[in-house]
């Protein structure tokens, strides 16, 4: 059984982290822009909290990835070569070119097959138990499996799952310390990466880590630092942004069971309970931090070079003038565009296959265990990983188990004619919709 740990210092002490919303609100309504302490703890940072001005600094060409621009930097400052994150074009364009073919919609569609095995086999481990920690026993257990899926590694070559999200939980924390340098948990995880890349040169696929070897072979990629770069942040992000995004959701449709009884009944497509989930919690709570390239001016506010911009995505989505009732969780709510995955040239290059497993987790999960329920107040939930990441600690559940001849294979999930629902929207096969008026507005 595939379980997930998180690490014993994300509790403080049981109570978890603060409600933030509170003080987006306030920051929204009296200083959209406003000054903060810095995420490296000096140097002066400004915090954008409204979703308007927030979606523009993301696209905003005067703020760089690169924190070589910041007024902090020294003049020996590391660059990890392959950070995907870090980089402004012309690097970021090549990089991401790379990668972008095989991460859209129609290339993860190809791995929905295997996220519902992946799925199914967890709940199997724990469906005749009648109850569960869906964050350890699910929600954090599927993302280590699809991504080491995706780059195409066998589960005898796989980091243990608690280890590996461990490492990486820790190597982001610890890293926000020491100005991005390295750590014992990020060296451990190169190590790691360099394990992967060498298996694969020998056990070559059809997978991305296959990909960009070769396109290391054929100039694409300029060394084997920005291979084992890219990978490092693929594996990570691939993890540590889509279970707290599962996790989250998996933890409102239980406390709201009048909106779950809508999308488990067809009224509402599985894919817009995915986009509510994320824009209501945002997983990854921050952008990236931005550099201010010359003197510009925010909202009225003005911001030197060299200063650090850092846009609260979960701040923005919930942004009154932007959507309606901002602060409920409606999953009939039409789509705006939120920015749970960012904005522009840095959108979230994985987004398509986050949305899938969302998609596919929820989905079956209810569909086999149509009983689940909370075993707790959720007025008891602790929530952690702040302030960059925010996740339910637990999700404990308690559930009539199914009976002896329930057969899992025969979940809608996978291998059913398309269907159209109550709200017009029609799936594709697999659930997938494809109605026009469910795309982000322009």
């Amino acid at each position: 059984m595939t379980f997930v740990n998180l690490p014993a210092f994300v509790s403080r002490a049981g109570r978890g982290d603060p409600d933030p919303y509170p003080n987006f609100d306030w920051m929204r309504s009296t200083m959209p822009v406003g000054p903060v302490i810095g995420p490296e703890g000096h140097g002066r940072a400004w915090f954008v909290s409204s979703y308007e001005h927030g979606r523009a600094c993301l696209t905003d060409p005067r703020l760089s990835h690169d924190r070589r621009h910041a007024a902090t930097a020294t003049p020996d400052e590391a660059v990890d070569e392959g950070d995907l994150l870090g980089k402004d074009p012309p690097h970021h364009t090549r990089l991401r070119r790379l990668v972008n073919p095989v991460l859209s919609r129609g290339a993860v569609e190809r791995l929905r097959p295997r996220i519902v095995e992946v799925c199914s086999s967890l709940v199997d481990a724990f469906a005749g138990r009648g109850n569960a920690d869906l964050v350890a026993e699910y929600a954090w257990p599927i993302p280590w499996a699809v991504v080491h899926d995706f780059l195409g590694i066998p589960d005898a070559v796989r980091m243990d799952a608690s280890h590996c999200i461990d490492r990486f939980l820790v190597a982001g924390y610890q890293e926000q310390q020491r100005r991005g340098g390295p750590t014992p948990a990020t060296d451990e995880l190169m190590d790691y990466v360099r394990h992967l890349i060498a298996y694969k040169r020998g056990n070559p696929g059809d997978d991305l880590i296959t990909s960009l070897t070769a396109g290391l072979q054929r100039g694409l990629l300029r060394s084997e630092a920005e291979l084992e770069g890219m990978l490092y942040v693929l594996l990570g992000a691939g993890q540590v942004s889509t279970g707290p995004m599962i996790a989250a959701a998996l933890l409102r449709l239980l406390e709201n069971p009048d909106q779950l009884a809508r999308a488990r009944a067809g009224q509402v497509n599985w894919r817009l309970v995915v986009e509510e989930a994320l824009r209501y919690d945002s997983p990854v709570q921050t952008s990236v931090t931005r550099y201010a390239l010359t003197d510009l001016e925010i909202a009225g506010v003005r911001v030197a070079k060299g200063d650090m911009v850092i846009v609260s995505l979960a701040a923005a989505n919930r942004d009154p003038s932007t959507f309606t009732d901002a602060a409920r969780f409606d999953v009939r709510r039409r789509r705006r565009t939120h920015l749970a995955f960012g904005h522009g040239i840095h959108l979230c290059v994985g987004a398509p296959l986050a949305r899938l497993e969302g998609e596919v987790c929820l989905r079956l999960l209810f569909d086999r265990l149509p009983t689940l329920r909370l075993a707790t107040s959720p007025t008891d939930t602790a929530w952690v990983l702040g302030p960059k990441l925010r996740s339910p600690r637990q999700v404990p559940v308690v559930f009539d188990p199914p009976g002896p001849h329930h057969d899992p294979r025969t979940s809608p999930v996978a291998g059913t004619p398309p269907a159209t629902h109550h709200d017009g929207t029609v799936d594709s096969v697999g659930g997938c919709p494809v109605d026009h008026a469910e795309r982000p507005a322009p």
